[in-house]
């Protein structure tokens, strides 16, 4: 397992996982994805710009249209979704770069274990295996109430 939530018997809940990438402090890859297409959407906020006046005639004007669709659909539509595409790839391209040099140069994972509060206790384990043996044996300490072994302790306990 790679995370775990656990109670313990003073009734604290604790969730304790292994943390792909540190720095995003629990936000994930899709939810950077789907807050930049939410961003992405807003500038397509176009306003309708008509001309007075106009000496078209039908043929001309269906054209024009057509035209004009075209071009909004490619603008709004494919454009985004093939950088959006390409943005996708290039994510998945860089965890497997990623995690293959995580793994060539046996960096650490880091196991952390939060309560409801600011406190967040981490450890750093080097190899998958031996991090998730280290996220089960927390939750396991937690759940029986015993004291976390010595890591590094981020916050204060309310009333310490």
């Amino acid at each position: 397992m790679s995370g775990r939530t656990v109670t313990t018997p003073a009734g604290e809940t604790w969730r304790v996982r292994r943390l792909w990438v540190p720095r995003m402090r629990g936000e994930t890859l899709w939810s950077r994805l789907r807050r930049r297409i939410k961003r992405a959407r807003g500038v397509s906020d176009w306003a309708d710009v008509a001309g007075d006046g106009c000496f078209l005639d039908l043929d001309d004007l269906v054209i024009l249209v057509v035209l004009v669709v075209v071009v909004l659909v490619l603008a709004f539509l494919v454009i985004p979704l093939l950088l959006v595409l390409l943005d996708v790839l290039f994510l998945i391209v860089l965890l497997l770069i990623g995690i293959g040099a995580r793994v060539a140069f046996r960096r650490p994972w880091v196991v952390e274990a939060t309560d409801a509060g600011p406190l967040r206790h981490t450890w750093r384990i080097v190899g998958w295996k031996a991090s998730g043996e280290k996220v089960d044996q927390i939750a396991d300490l937690l759940a029986y109430g015993h004291r976390l072994p010595p890591g590094y302790e981020v916050g204060q306990r309310p009333g310490a």
